[in-house]
């Protein structure tokens, strides 16, 4: 008969557990009363068929006790059904296809591995699943390699139980969740990225005559050659020699590109006058 271990601090709330008697990479649970039941196939969606409709969830985290307090946190929750739990990364993607699962909580070490690969690989094979990952830490080297994966969330393990659970069903509908510092750092990626595109767009128009900024703000609006020429009362071959200069001057082998351009450095706008037209 399997003993209770003794009571523990765990990441959400303190629970009583009992030792299976067999360890497994993956073990699989369902209520007494399903067992009993015929089976039937899991939806792709991720639920399972029933009066209501419940989100299926599995965990993956390397230390069993984590694994037991999440499991013993969600499964006070109404309509979510926990199936299945690994420690193994090996299993994960196994897990994932044979439950159908809706939700997957896995450890941030172990979607981190390789690249972020255990999550790449849910996400190509498993599209419906979303993946929401569980840190130990607000930071960690695998945290930007795991939000460039394509997860739904990502949630500190210190978290409490209600956060877990409103993860879970937010996952379950298509929406993300994350914690203050991931939410932080994509927030600063678009902003980096953004600023760089902006400084480098700016630093390409500051090579442009002012003529040739006129040219290309109109290019930037769409304007035909003809349409070009009328409104700054040049030739259409005019136009045509003003276009191929600076399109060679920004690098960029098209209209289209070269009015990208203007934009991102806010020519089409009046903005910046001073420094981008010389």
């Amino acid at each position: 008969m399997a003993q209770p271990l003794p009571r523990t601090e765990w990441p959400f709330s303190p629970v009583n557990v009992t030792r299976p008697a067999t360890v497994r990479d993956v073990r699989t649970t369902a209520p007494a009363a399903r067992r009993a039941a015929p089976s039937h196939a899991v939806p792709a969606d991720g639920t399972v068929p029933g009066a209501e409709a419940a989100v299926v969830v599995g965990i993956a985290d390397h230390e069993v006790l984590v694994r037991g307090g999440i499991r013993a946190a969600l499964e006070r929750a109404h309509g979510i059904n926990v199936v299945a739990d690994t420690g193994e990364a090996g299993a994960v993607l196994e897990m994932t296809l044979r439950h159908q699962l809706g939700v997957l909580l896995i450890d941030s070490g172990m979607a981190g591995t390789h690249g972020a690969r255990v999550t790449r690989a849910v996400r190509r094979l498993s599209p419906s699943t979303a993946v929401v990952v569980l840190a130990s830490s607000p930071g960690g080297s695998h945290l930007d390699r795991i939000l460039r994966a394509g997860v739904a969330g990502c949630l500190l393990k210190s978290g409490n139980p209600q956060d877990l659970v409103a993860a879970v069903r937010v996952a379950a509908t298509g929406g993300a969740v994350l914690y203050p510092e991931a939410a932080k750092r994509v927030l600063d990626s678009v902003a980096r990225i953004d600023t760089e595109r902006v400084e480098r767009a700016r630093e390409l128009i500051r090579g442009l005559t002012h003529r040739e900024c006129e040219v290309l703000a109109l290019v930037a609006q769409g304007m035909a050659n003809s349409e070009i020429g009328r409104a700054l009362h040049l030739s259409e071959g005019g136009v045509k020699a003003h276009i191929s200069r600076l399109l060679t001057k920004l690098d960029c082998g098209n209209r289209v590109r070269a009015a990208l351009i203007a934009q991102d450095a806010g020519l089409t706008q009046g903005l910046a006058a001073d420094p981008v037209r010389p």
